[in-house]
């Protein structure tokens, strides 16, 4: 399959006219909790080749994205990509930190440039936790969704968990299971049920009683969450940002 990716991948560069500086694995595959049949979620950063397509006024996009079969790709511009990193967006966290690379850097992109900011990624697995409990407590029925969606959740509490303890998360729920001193042995067996549960397809029987245990857990977990008001730590200047850029795209002017 790596090949295959990797083919996609090339065709897409020839398609668009563009450069892949990094592509990697996300979603599922790279969380830990994948099944036979889940999508491989393969993200990258380009640039153009084209160094005009940076100083027109005509709006370019900057997200390609491209559904085939089992493939879901979807590709993030220089510009967008180094916005973002600004922002400390935490997509764009995991997939700096994702240990399936397909194309490894090409250009010294995030290099000596600010850590994210602990309190917006906190804010923004706070926010999934507390939405998806929320929906999570009106399903009745234990569907493959919903069992992926309680996985997902206990992931993003585990991320804040981590955080919390004054940690950089990792991306693999296993690790983030290691790296949370704070988790009770019980609830981690149980996740780990839950994640063999939902690998072999949520066949055979099922203690449903893991889920009244885990869904306890979360409300715990979230309570703490709401009552946590992290303070943001001050913007970096976004000229950084500017330089950076302007070296990838334009190299060889002053």
């Amino acid at each position: 399959m790596i090949s295959q990716i990797i083919s996609k991948l090339e065709k897409i560069e020839d398609h668009n006219d563009i450069t892949i500086l990094y592509a990697c694995e996300s979603g599922s595959r790279l969380w830990g909790f994948s099944h036979a049949n889940s999508d491989y979620d393969v993200r990258f950063i380009f640039k153009r080749n084209s160094q005009r397509d940076y100083v027109t006024l005509s709006q370019k996009n900057d997200v390609i994205e491209v559904m085939d079969g089992d493939l879901d790709i979807v590709g993030w511009d220089i510009t967008k990509a180094l916005y973002l990193h600004y922002r400390s967006n935490p997509n764009l966290r995991e997939w700096i930190l994702s240990p399936v690379v397909y194309i490894d850097w090409r250009e010294d992109i995030f290099k000596n440039l600010p850590d994210f900011d602990r309190a917006v990624l906190k804010f923004h697995y706070t926010g999934i936790a507390v939405n998806n409990w929320k929906l999570l407590r009106r399903n009745t029925e234990l569907s493959k969704k919903v069992i992926k969606m309680y996985l997902y959740n206990c992931r993003s509490i585990l991320v804040w968990m981590v955080i919390n303890e004054g940690k950089n998360p990792k991306i693999n729920i296993f690790d983030l299971m290691n790296q949370a001193d704070s988790i009770d042995e019980g609830i981690e067996s149980d996740i780990n049920d839950l994640i063999f549960y939902y690998g072999n397809g949520c066949n055979g029987d099922f203690d449903s009683s893991i889920i009244s245990r885990i869904d306890a857990w979360m409300g715990n977990c979230i309570s703490l969450m709401h009552n946590d008001f992290p303070k943001k730590e001050e913007k970096s200047d976004l000229k950084i940002y500017d330089d950076r850029l302007f070296d990838i795209i334009f190299p060889n002017i002053d």
